[in-house]
């Protein structure tokens, strides 16, 4: 009995040490098929993978990619790329982190490597860690060393950083932070404080997701600011792309003048989703548009059309600031309704309003007079206020109607140019084309 008893713990012993070997074998295994179809993927761009020395171990693997950063629109004989490796050291053993660990190394070549190491300082170097999770998600840290270096005449410093990169199949997410960046030379000066980028993307190829750049203090000889911060937001929702980008500041002083609150919000909503996947697509693959085949054209033709006449909004809803003397507030925004019967009509189909507030002391008594006996503003607590609209053909600035003749006009010309690019006229017939035609009569 006690035999049989040893022999089970040995087998249960022996399985266990079998999935132990098991776990770093397929994680070594996946490794290297990973890395070879990322090599062969990558061998057309901007950034190709040049050469792969990978050596694979059964718990620990090593290796350098080579990449080249180089115009993928332009012929490969007149360039003279640059290129920077990669040197990474993988453990196959897994972890809380994940089933691998790695670390790595941006090494530049070349021409390169002097230019980097002008700004990092000899001998430094970009490296970091990371993990590949279990659900497949990868997480790396990045280390920046600090900076000290002249460029034409300008010292530059900034403080050392950090960084992390999270990304899956689809998505993307980036942050960095860094405490200071200071800029001095040539009679001027530039100190940056508390600088933070974070990079969400839901749809790293889309485009979706959140962007947002803080800074809490610029400084310059001229110019003071505090509290900046920048922020765009793509949504994708059903076959509709909407994006927002918004500026704000706290506090701007620039010339004796102290302005508050200042806020700027852009906006472009409702664009056909499928149409601005095509448009990216062809336009990547395409150079820009500039190397298209005929089929390549009819697709843009017929993306901008649909893109036309679905339906779309743009402009911006909301800017406004504060000073002393008052406070300043406004929205411009304009709309293209879907086109009803599929054709584009901008006259029969677009709309626009905008308005503009202004408070307080900004403008003095005369100017406001001015302004209320044109009849363009009207009186409003504190300060004046104009608005205007533009719907189904009719002009309106502050409820007075205006001859719209010269707004119809131009949108009545802007659909003959847009109508012109969908469907261009077939050009004449080549000369070598109606010779033959000739030669047959005769």
């Amino acid at each position: 009995m006690n035999s049989l008893k040893h022999y089970a713990l040995a087998a249960v012993l022996g399985l266990l040490a079998l999935a132990g070997l098991a776990v770093p074998w397929y994680s070594s295994r996946t490794l290297d098929t990973e890395l070879k179809a990322f090599a062969e993927a990558s061998r057309k761009g901007d950034v190709v993978v040049h050469k792969l020395a990978h050596q694979a171990g059964l718990f620990k693997s090593t290796g350098t990619i080579e990449f080249q950063v180089r115009d993928s629109c332009e012929a490969a004989a007149s360039q003279d790329p640059s290129s920077f490796s990669v040197e990474y050291t993988v453990s196959h053993l897994p972890s809380l982190r994940g089933v691998m660990q790695f670390e790595w190394a941006v090494l530049p070549q070349g021409t390169t490597a002097a230019a980097i190491e002008k700004v990092i300082g000899p001998g430094q170097k970009l490296s970091g860690t990371g993990a590949l999770g279990y659900g497949g998600l990868v997480k790396a840290e990045m280390d920046v060393p600090a900076l000290n270096f002249s460029n034409n005449g300008v010292n530059f410093q900034t403080t050392a950083s950090k960084g992390s990169l999270t990304a899956d199949a689809s998505a993307a997410q980036f942050i960095w932070n860094l405490s200071s960046f200071v800029a001095r030379g040539k009679g001027d000066a530039l100190d940056m404080k508390g600088l933070s980028l974070n990079m969400d993307l839901k749809d790293r190829n889309l485009g979706t997701g959140t962007i947002s750049l803080g800074i809490d203090g610029i400084s310059t000889e001229s110019v003071s600011i505090q509290g900046l911060l920048v922020r765009s937001e793509t949504i994708e929702s059903k076959d509709r792309i909407s994006s927002k980008v918004s500026e704000s500041v706290k506090v701007l002083k620039v010339m004796g003048q102290s302005l508050n609150d200042l806020a700027l919000e852009a906006s472009i909503g409702g664009l056909h989703a499928p149409s601005v996947r095509s448009l990216l697509e062809i336009g990547k693959a395409s150079c820009g548009f500039r190397n298209m085949t005929a089929d390549e054209s009819q697709q843009v033709r017929k993306a901008v059309e649909t893109l036309l006449t679905s339906g779309m909004s743009i402009g911006i809803p909301a800017l406004k600031g504060s000073g002393e003397g008052g406070q300043v507030s406004a929205s411009l925004m304009v709309e293209l309704l879907p086109a009803s019967d599929g054709k584009i009509a901008l006259e029969k189909y677009l709309r626009s309003s905008g308005q503009l507030t202004v408070t307080g002391t900004l403008l003095n008594p005369s100017q406001i007079d001015m302004a209320l006996t044109s009849g363009f503003a009207e009186k409003v607590p504190g300060g004046v206020k104009a608005a205007f609209n533009y719907q189904d053909g009719l002009l309106k600035i502050s409820d007075k109607s205006l001859d719209a003749g010269m707004v119809k006009n131009a949108l009545a010309q802007a659909d003959k140019a847009i109508e012109g690019f969908l469907r261009p006229k077939a050009g004449p017939a080549p000369a070598v084309i109606e010779e033959v035609a000739d030669e047959e009569d005769e």
